[in-house]
């Protein structure tokens, strides 16, 4: 039954990772953390082993769907290679409860800002015409 669990939390992290540019880790994380009692060194680890082929399907499919800047993308990469190489190198010397910490306070802060963020962009760019309605309706 537990494997099943897994699975499932899984599917979900990826469905919701890769539909929203998550990676899945905002789930997996706290999942281990809860049902497998990991320490958040494993638990993150073990996360990350998990989002690098959920992001590879989601790069191929939103990739293929014209989703990708990837000029942008690319500037980005580089400063978030250099973020990873810093953040996997200061997880070895952390104590587990300042990850486990970090993460629940940049989970908080990150959803706070995305509710009350006004868009910049009116969200009809992303929503397919509909028919105006005609004089007899």
């Amino acid at each position: 039954m537990e494997i099943l669990i897994l699975v499932l939390i899984g599917f979900v992290a990826g469905t919701l990772g890769s539909l929203l540019g998550l990676g899945g880790g905002f789930l997996v994380v706290p999942a281990l953390l809860l049902l497998k009692d990991m320490s958040p060194k494993q638990a993150s680890g073990t996360a990350i082993a998990v989002i690098v082929p959920t992001m590879l399907v989601a790069l191929w499919r939103r990739g293929a769907q014209g989703h990708i800047d990837f000029p942008l993308a690319g500037q980005i990469a580089i400063g978030a290679i250099i973020g990873a190489f810093l953040g996997s190198w200061l997880a070895g010397f952390l104590p587990g409860v300042v990850i486990r910490r970090t993460f629940a306070i940049v989970l908080v802060l990150l959803a706070g800002v995305l509710f009350f963020k006004k868009d910049a962009v009116s969200e009809e760019a992303d929503v397919a015409p509909t028919a105006e309605p005609s004089a007899g309706d």
